[in-house]
């Protein structure tokens, strides 16, 4: 063959290559993968953002409106956050095992109708936290917090477990729930928007609690409003539950089947992997909150020009990152997450001018919502394949457990955060902070989670499911779910 004609070879190669990266990219923004339509995800990932809205003001909020208008010490607040995580780990399988157990009944249906009684419990509950006085003793507030606190995560954990069940079930594959989970995280991103908006506004700079009080009042009624349309005409018939084998324990066997998941490879793996890495990566608004309020000393209207342009930014290449998991599998693309992280990281830990900060913010968002999607479908996959083995189907316990290590063991990380900045001298209610504070702070915000990243390379070295044995799964469950190959 002539040089000619292998050029012309190469090239023609090269552009049949380009095309179909470009196709494949355009399918991803259209979410075109088999299975669900593209209405049906969306109506499917709807009710998961409006509870991480609640999550949202409730555990990145109310932190920094607690220590500068309620003037609630940061020692305090880290209590209320410990006894949080307590509670948590004696609820979560609690709650788990009992959904399990729970029997779908014609008239109410199931997972939808849990979703739809605990609703109002969040409500009333996050309301109530707006309430607490400056006039009040440190531990009368530290009470009402607490117990506020309590009542929110009881009925937001029963509602995150029948959400998770239902969408294991309505979504099969693990290229249906990536395209839901970024569905999921497009809307969160745009209500959090709205959410966070506020807070960047009021909370940095000179914030008035007369103005804050009747402002988030708005936002938990329009919560209230998305939460009764995102459940409204849910399907919860009988046929969705026909394909599950649930078993039904007793104490006795609940222990031995949790000691039998929690030793297992996947779980551990998975979990560790969570709690060193997607807990404090995830929180990461409070922190920007502190960071322009007393590092760099930004306007409330800088700050919020900063925090929607980058995540505008960030999330313009969502279905680009779901395109990669799906291509790549979860390891390989957590691998990838490694460099922007570093990059945004260390940035903001030595940014000292708005656009320096802005550049890092907007890796670090990139990382957050990247280093997610890539570990969305794990928790699945893992249910998937301990159905697969046993035959028997225990979504609640699984999801019982991951809160008992991911859901309560992430809140370390407000934990860390409020008692570093305390430990450097942080003062809620003092005009400027000490050169110490300030250090607090960077380093709270880029160094610790940066840390977190690269250790949880460790776990994520040890899952034992690469891309071959994702698809064998997800294989497994779309037969299991609607009886055969689409």
């Amino acid at each position: 063959m002539s040089r000619e004609s292998n050029r012309v070879l190469t090239e023609g190669l090269g552009t049949i290559s380009l095309r179909k990266v470009f196709a494949s990219i355009r399918g991803a923004f259209r979410f075109t993968s088999s299975g669900l339509t593209l209405g049906q995800k969306w109506r499917l990932a709807l009710p998961g953002p409006v509870l991480s809205v609640g999550s949202v003001l409730i555990h990145n909020v109310f932190i920094k409106y607690y220590t500068d208008m309620i003037g609630l010490s940061p020692k305090y607040v880290g209590w209320v956050y410990i006894i949080y995580n307590i509670w948590n780990a004696i609820n979560d399988p609690m709650i788990g095992v009992w959904i399990d157990k729970m029997r779908h009944r014609p008239a109410r249906g199931k997972y939808v109708y849990i979703m739809r009684v605990t609703v109002p419990f969040m409500i009333i509950s996050s309301f109530l936290m707006m309430l607490s006085s400056p006039s009040w003793d440190q531990w009368q507030i530290f009470l009402l917090y607490t117990i506020e606190l309590f009542i929110y995560d009881t009925a937001a954990t029963a509602y995150s477990v029948a959400y998770q069940s239902y969408t294991l079930i309505a979504a099969p594959t693990k290229e249906e729930r990536v395209d839901v989970g970024i569905i999921q995280n497009y809307v969160s991103q745009g209500m959090s928007f709205l959410v966070t908006m506020i807070p960047t506004l009021l909370l940095v700079g000179d914030g008035k609690r007369e103005v804050i009080i009747p402002v988030f009042s708005a936002v938990i009624l329009l919560e209230t409003i998305f939460f009764t349309l995102a459940l409204r005409g849910l399907r919860d018939d009988a046929k969705m539950y026909e394909t599950l084998n649930n078993q039904h324990l007793d104490t006795k066997d609940i222990w031995r089947e949790s000691w039998q998941i929690i030793k297992s490879r996947p779980f551990l793996t998975y979990v560790l992997f969570s709690v060193i890495t997607l807990g404090p990566i995830g929180f990461y608004f409070t922190p920007y909150l502190y960071y322009m309020d007393d590092v760099l000393n930004t306007s409330g209207l800088t700050a919020t020009i900063v925090d929607v342009s980058t995540h505008v930014t960030a999330l313009a290449f969502l279905p680009v990152m779901g395109y990669i998991v799906k291509k790549y599998g979860t390891k390989t693309s957590v691998y990838w997450g490694v460099i922007p992280a570093v990059v945004g990281y260390v940035g903001i830990f030595f940014a000292n001018t708005i656009w320096t900060a802005a550049a890092s913010y907007i890796l670090i968002v990139f990382t957050v919502n990247y280093i997610k999607t890539a570990a969305s479908p794990m928790g699945a996959l893992i249910i998937d394949e301990n159905e697969r083995i046993t035959g028997v189907r225990k979504t609640g316990l699984f999801n019982g457990l991951f809160s008992l290590f991911i859901v309560a063991f992430s809140s370390l990380q407000t934990v860390v955060f409020i008692n570093v900045i305390g430990a450097f001298g942080y003062d809620g209610l003092a005009a400027a902070q000490s050169e110490s504070a300030i250090f607090g702070i960077r380093l709270a915000t880029g160094l610790i989670p940066l840390a977190a990243v690269l250790i949880g390379l460790i776990p994520i070295a040890f899952y034992p499911f690469d891309k071959k044995k994702e698809e064998e799964i997800s294989a497994f469950s779309n037969y299991a779910r609607r009886g055969g190959p689409i």
